[in-house]
């Protein structure tokens, strides 16, 4: 996959079928005639059936406009992408209302994301690490009663956090939801890794002199890190295809048009 320039960025042409389309978010600093705020960013990033991983795009949300998101999804089906097998992406009504508009037979998974950072602001970065590891594991269990087990042993290890565990016992059925799928799945659908090190590199522009003002100054800085990143595959062809035959037997309807894309 050759380099990307930033007019690519968003507006490249996408394949026609994307097993995954996964959101998350970073807070940026941003730079506004003379005074600095936070801002949300939306990070998109895509798999598609060959197993190729992309940044599809990088947004600010507008919420001012109700019909922001529906625009997204609609530009997305005019740049080729015509099917997407799931959506991961935090609590958002309109993202989950307007790609439901565009692609009716999407699955919605709710990102473990929202929860790794609700309980994870209460621990500086470097007291956080170990934390945020076996914080990320109860996602991750064979199953759900292997994860049912993992999660008294968390309670056992960090007793003392009263406020941490409060937080993380009221998300529990959220966890639990994502055990309805398979663990192979749910690996695929959360790359925790390649995430964590992309919020790290997009969290730099916050340390920046200037800060960025817009989205073209931010996917600039951002351009070299996002061909590196796509440069890269999570898994080697063989893996891979063991993974899209396992996915093939559950949602055989769903891929069969788009195998030989």
């Amino acid at each position: 996959m050759g380099k990307i320039k930033l007019i690519d960025l968003q507006k490249r042409k996408l394949q026609k079928c994307y097993l995954s389309l996964i959101f998350f978010t970073e807070n940026i600093k941003i730079r506004n005639e003379g005074c600095f705020f936070d801002k949300k960013l939306y990070v998109l990033l895509g798999t598609d059936i060959c197993g190729n991983r992309q940044v599809i795009g990088t947004f600010f949300e507008n919420t001012e406009y109700n019909r922001f998101w529906l625009e997204v999804f609609e530009d997305l089906r005019a740049r080729g992408l015509e099917f997407v097998l799931f959506l991961v992406t935090p609590h958002n009504k309109n993202i989950e209302r307007c790609s439901k508009i565009v692609y009716n037979k999407v699955n919605i998974i709710y990102s473990p994301e929202e929860l790794l950072i609700d309980i994870t602001r209460f621990f500086t970065e470097k007291s956080s690490r170990k934390f945020v590891r076996n914080l990320k594991d109860l996602f991750f269990a064979k199953t759900l009663e292997n994860h049912i087990t993992e999660m008294k042993m968390f309670e056992e290890q960090f007793a003392d956090n009263k406020i941490v565990l409060m937080l993380l016992n009221k998300r529990e059925h959220e966890i639990q939801k994502f055990y309805e799928q398979p663990y192979e799945i749910r690996k695929f659908l959360y790359p925790y890794y390649a995430i964590r090190d992309m919020r790290r590199f997009l969290r730099k522009l916050n340390t920046r002199e200037p800060l960025c003002s817009n989205i073209n100054e931010i996917n600039t800085y951002f351009l070299e890190y996002i061909n590196s990143y796509e440069s890269s595959r999570s898994y080697y062809r063989a893996q891979w295809l063991e993974f899209l035959n396992f996915l093939y037997e559950r949602y055989t309807d769903e891929l069969e048009d788009y195998l030989n894309v």
